[in-house]
């Protein structure tokens, strides 16, 4: 697996992946207005500075997709986000080693000492995929979701 720029042609395939809207908003909670998706949406939510939008690629076929952005000035912190693999591909540890090289390049290529991300409740399979590779719960928090409230938990690994 290798991790590469992500392009316009690829948002079509992600977005595919999001097969109900349960799926979509556990993948983007509430960043887009309406499900499905379309790729020029994708394309704005990557829009600005420090932004990098990242796809999972197993032998050119795409395997996943991960956002890490800063969220502050500092750039001492990486966030993770939009993090998703193709759902026929899932239980293969492609989710992990995704994981585990966002972490190489958040830390070699952008020098973060820390990452964060927010994953809800009730999507267990990535919370265990996110422990799989380090990360720790360091809060909680409640979220408005199409009408209804969920709950998540904010994570962090210090690298």
């Amino acid at each position: 697996m290798q991790l590469r720029a992500f392009n316009p042609d690829d948002a079509e395939t992600i977005l595919s992946w999001c097969k109900d809207k349960h799926a979509f908003r556990l993948w983007s909670a509430d960043r887009y207005k309406e499900f499905p998706a379309q790729p020029d949406e994708m394309m704005e939510q990557y829009k600005g500075e420090n932004m990098y939008p990242l796809t999972a690629v197993v032998e050119e076929e795409i395997i996943g997709h991960i956002l890490l952005r800063f969220p502050s000035e500092d750039k001492s912190v990486i966030r993770f986000g939009f993090v998703i693999v193709d759902d026929s591909k899932r239980g293969k540890g492609y989710g992990k080693q995704m994981l585990q090289l966002a972490i190489l390049k958040a830390k070699q290529d952008f020098g973060a000492r820390n990452i964060t991300l927010g994953v809800f409740d009730n999507n267990p399979s990535a919370i265990h995929c996110y422990e799989s590779v380090g990360f720790v719960v360091t809060g909680t928090d409640t979220y408005a979701i199409d009408g209804e409230e969920w709950t998540g938990k904010e994570m962090e690994l210090v690298i």
